[in-house]
């Protein structure tokens, strides 16, 4: 901060730092997968349509008009992120100093075009620096709004501008190539790009600035940009003296081999370096106070960068000449040697990295610029050696000064900063190590094949080299566990914990992240499952959703159906008829069951209940004689042969159907499974595509669903399902994405009739003292620690003096009320456990013993939805907690959303108010939940209409006309047509 400034700023919270860093890695990574695949298509495409001599007179002037480029920034971009505080004011005169450095630096080009032209030898680049020089003014506007984004950790914004410009200035070069206009080709994308660039950053970075202050502050932004500036010039120039100096002795030619090299070292370097800078940079920065959380975070981003580069380096570089064979010609391949000796350089660049972050995160710039002013003239003195040996020795001389300069790079930050330098170093020589073993081992592995198989090449090389990693994991424990804290970076940025921190002003603490894995005993061997668990479910969501939303899993499922049922022969006349129920995924869920029991209690006749397996739900002994269970394993979670012969039974379940239900609850929206969601939609869909009445049980709707549930969901209402939301909320959510057939009801299980008190005498006697109902969550105890919240709660109810009675709701392998419960409960097996004031149920109920023993209650909390339906039922209030939004919809129903609770850290503190008002006026409670609960029944009620008179004559036949519900709307012509 200036002198001037009274005293320092409060450090801005680290609160939430370690998942919006990983938020911000992992959309930047993706970001940045995108960006390499558009540049390597462009790579692709503009290097079979150009010569090398067109790249190589690009080449010649962005050497040397790139050093303008350095001196536009000024290092102030960086300036602006690392700044603890920066006003609106100062931002206004960021942004009018780099366009003004732009403009002068645009007009000093133009002005010295000719001696650029004459270096070279050539007059064409007069005009081509004129025209490039423009790039200045662009860069120059539209550095600031980047720097506001990145500041502001607004990662998928700034991903999202660059993809944007960046595939809109490739269309615009490969259409100016496929016309004939050579280099102007090149020239049009950079200019093309900086121009979208500006348009699209603009309108998303919610800022536009204002005029120029003159009286705010700015020289510690310039001195800190200036030195960091004298440091970027230093290295511009020390790495692009070799691009000079094969121009002007060599020509167009090899410089044009040499640049396509260089470009394809820089590709990955560039798109994996630069954006975690963009991430690493701004945390870094704010945890430079904090030597412990700052080691972590460096030591974490080191290896991330590290072994992301390394691999594609390493593969690059052993199968460089088909590699290029493949994507640039015959043409280029004078250029693949050329990337092997660049590639070493590659390796030292990426170890090399986290030294800047050091430098630049602490805020000593100016002894970077020292360090620069010490060591780029050594990597320039290589290079004009080398250059004595050609193109081949310049890019040898190029590499070993950059090997030289990283271990140089680590003593001089262990000078002057507190940085982890020695693991740094190891970090760095262990991935080095590694991946030249397995670049060796790559290379080796294809020599025997010709080099007209290229392809083969490939396939081989990249076998060995991930064998070879393999090899280097088995015998090296420290490589094993670099790679491993890699895998489970995401989820150790997620799983930070919070601790206090003084503030600098010696204030109160604040709230922070603390980067750092728990204690090695609370670090079991289940996270690295859940992780795994995590990164499966996120592939399956992306692959699944998109496979959805394109319809090709419906289409391939109507044909293989429609075949099925044209192979069926004809029906006997007056044959019976069933109702078909596709079930949930049950396996020890109440709430589950509770919705079996709720359609078979009001729906009349036979019925057919579609499950996975025989031990899914259970069909009540009342219901014994005319409902079955009938196990398709594979028809909504199967794929491949398994799911099409799936198909082949549905069409016989469908043959004599009168009907389909579809259980949807809170199932529909991809939530849990992507796939899953979406074929229960589509059984929908298809049983409408064969002339069957289909409808999805009341569900709940997710404002972000999923798109592939969402098209999905979409065609069934279109094609005539009924789409029975059951709360107010989800159906303005399921309306606002335009689903056709909409229906607004109530959850079934407000529709049942039984009610047994059969659990209510087992566990409390015959004429039980007043208690409340407990219900411990597994679903929401993974994200904070319930059992410490549930035991204030507890005790303030006992306090009350309630008996407090323990009931899972689930009980299964992936989310186990029982196991919630019981530790909950052995909280007190010493107080109120062994004196009987607490009662743990022990096994799982029926849906009606829930309904009994919540009749008798004063109270009910819940950590499920059914269980809270279960008790209003009775018109017993239920404080229930909020997941996924449904219980808020719920609760809005009866217009008492106060007693919805949202979980996490805190639960006791705003839950235990409530459940005292709640047993302060009690006869208030239970009369407004009488007071509504007549209309909600009746809504629930519409679940099941018409399904009494939705019988058929005939069974469906492929080839015969689809009978219409009088309810349906008019259908897709594209899916429903007969």
């Amino acid at each position: 901060m200036p002198p001037s400034t009274p005293a320092a700023p409060l450090p801005r919270s680290t609160a939430g730092l370690g998942r919006t860093a990983g938020r911000g890695a992992s959309t930047t990574l993706v970001g940045q997968l995108i960006r390499i695949g558009v540049q390597l298509g462009g790579i692709v495409v503009l290097g079979r349509l150009l010569d090398p001599s067109d790249y190589g007179l690009v080449a010649s002037v962005a050497a040397i008009i790139g050093v303008g480029e350095v001196l536009r920034n000024f290092g102030l971009s960086s300036a602006a992120i690392q700044v603890r505080e920066l006003s609106r004011q100062q931002k206004d005169n960021l942004f009018w100093i780099n366009s003004l450095i732009g403009l002068a630096l645009m007009l000093l080009a133009v002005l010295f075009s000719p001696l650029i032209a004459t270096l070279y030898g050539d007059d064409r680049l007069v005009l081509l620096t004129q025209v490039l020089a423009s790039t200045f003014l662009l860069n120059g506007l539209a550095t600031q709004f980047r720097a506001d984004l990145n500041r502001n950790l607004h990662f998928k914004a700034l991903a999202g501008s660059e993809i944007g410009a960046q595939v809109g200035g490739l269309a615009v070069g490969i259409f100016m190539a496929l016309n004939g206009y050579g280099y102007w080709a090149l020239a049009g994308q950079q200019i093309s790009q900086g121009i979208l660039t500006i348009i699209i950053l603009v309108p998303i970075t919610n800022w536009f600035p204002g005029g120029f202050h003159r009286k705010t502050p700015m020289r510690h932004l310039i001195a800190f940009g200036s030195n960091l500036a004298g440091t970027q010039l230093l290295g511009y120039a020390s790495r692009n003296t070799d691009t000079i100096v094969i121009g002007a002795t060599l020509g167009a030619g090899p410089l044009g081999l040499y640049n396509r090299a260089f470009q394809l070292l820089l590709l990955p370097l560039n798109q994996i370096n630069g954006p975690s800078t963009r991430v690493a940079l701004p945390v870094l920065a704010r945890l430079r106070d904090d030597p412990a959380k700052y080691d972590r975070f460096i030591l974490l981003g080191q290896m991330i960068m590290l072994h992301a580069v390394t691999i594609v380096l390493a593969f690059s570089c052993a199968q460089a000449l088909p590699i290029i064979s493949i994507a640039l010609g015959s043409n280029w391949l004078g250029s693949a040697p050329i990337f092997q000796i660049l590639a070493i350089a590659g390796f030292f660049e990426a170890a090399a990295y986290a030294t800047y972050w050091v430098f630049l995160s602490k805020g000593v710039t100016k002894q970077n610029l020292y360090f620069a002013l010490c060591t780029r003239p050594l990597l320039v003195t290589f290079v004009l050696l080398g250059s004595f040996w050609g193109v081949y020795g310049v890019a040898a001389g190029y590499s070993l000064g950059v090997a030289l300069i990283w271990p140089i790079g680590l003593w001089w930050i262990s000078r002057v900063t507190d940085a982890p330098v020695r693991a740094m170093f190891f970090a760095g020589v262990r991935a080095i190590l590694g991946y030249g073993f397995a670049t060796g081992a790559s290379w080796a592995a294809v020599q025997w094949i010709p080099v007209e198989l290229p392809l083969a090449r490939v396939a081989l090389g990249s076998v060995a080299l991930l064998v070879a990693i393999g090899i280097v994991m088995l015998v090296w424990p420290r490589f094993r566990r670099d790679v491993r804290s890699i895998t489970q970076a995401r989820s150790f940025l997620r799983s930070t914990k919070v601790s206090p921190v003084v503030s600098a002003a010696g204030g109160s603490a604040t709230a922070s992240d603390q980067l750092t894995p728990g204690p090695p005993a609370a670090r079991s061997t289940r996270s690295a499952g859940r992780t795994r668990l995590r990164i499966m479910r996120r592939l399956d969501r992306i692959l699944h959703g998109l496979a959805a939303a394109s319809a090709l899993p419906y289409l391939r499922d109507r044909r293989t159906l429609r075949r099925a049922i044209g192979q069926l022969g004809p029906a006997p006349a007056g044959a019976e008829r069933w109702h078909v129920l596709i079930a949930p995924p049950g396996e020890g869920n109440i709430g589950d069951q509770a919705m079996i029991e709720a359609f078979l209690e009001n729906v009349t006749g036979p019925v057919r209940v579609l499950v996975r397996g025989p031990n899914d739900v259970r069909i009540p002994a009342e219901h014994s004689a005319r409902a079955r269970l009938e196990p398709i394993a594979h028809l909504i979670y199967g794929s491949g042969r398994a799911h099409r012969r799936s198909m082949g039974q549905l069409a016989a379940v469908l043959s004599g159907a009168l009907s389909v239900t579809v259980v949807g609850a809170d199932i529909m929206d991809g939530a849990y499974s992507v796939r899953a969601s979406s074929r229960r939609a589509d059984v929908a869909s298809l049983a409408r595509s064969v002339g069957v009445e289909a409808r999805i049980l009341g569900f709940s709707w997710n404002g972000h669903a999923n798109l592939g549930p969402r098209r999905s969901l979409a065609r069934a209402g279109r094609l005539g399902t009924r789409l029975q939301l059951r709360d107010p909320v989800s159906s303005a959510r399921a309306r606002a994405d335009q689903f056709k057939n909409v229906i607004d009801v109530a959850d079934a299980v407000f529709a049942v009739c039984t009610s047994s008190p059969t659990a209510a005498t087992e566990y409390l006697g015959a004429a039980p003292t007043p208690y409340a109902v407990v219900n411990a969550s597994a679903l929401v105890g993974r994200s904070f620690d319930q059992i410490s919240e549930y035991a204030v709660i507890i005790t303030a109810l006992l306090e009350a003096g309630l008996r407090v009675v323990l009931l899972p709701h689930v009980v299964r392998h992936s989310g186990d009320d029982a196991a919630a419960c019981r530790a909950v409960f052995d909280r007190f097996a010493q107080g109120a456990g062994a004196d009987g004031r607490m009662v743990l149920v022990n096994r799982l109920l029926t849906p009606a013993e829930v309904r009994g023993l919540c009749a008798g209650a004063s109270i009910v909390l819940a950590g499920r939805m059914h269980l809270a339906v279960q008790a209003m039922y009775h018109r017993v209030p239920a404080v229930a907690l909020s997941t996924q939004g449904k219980v808020a919809g719920m609760m809005g129903l009866f217009g008492m959303q106060e007693l919805c609770m949202e979980p996490g850290v805190g639960l006791a503190e705003r839950m235990v108010p409530v459940v005292r008002a709640v047993l302060a006026q009690p006869d208030e409670y239970r009369a407004r939940l009488a007071a509504q609960l007549p209309e909600v029944q009746r809504l629930a009620a519409l679940n099941f209409d018409l399904l009494q008179s939705g019988a058929r004559s005939d069974p469906p036949r492929a080839n015969q006309p689809r009978s219409r519900p009088t309810f349906s709307r008019p259908r897709d012509d594209r899916e429903g047509r007969a």
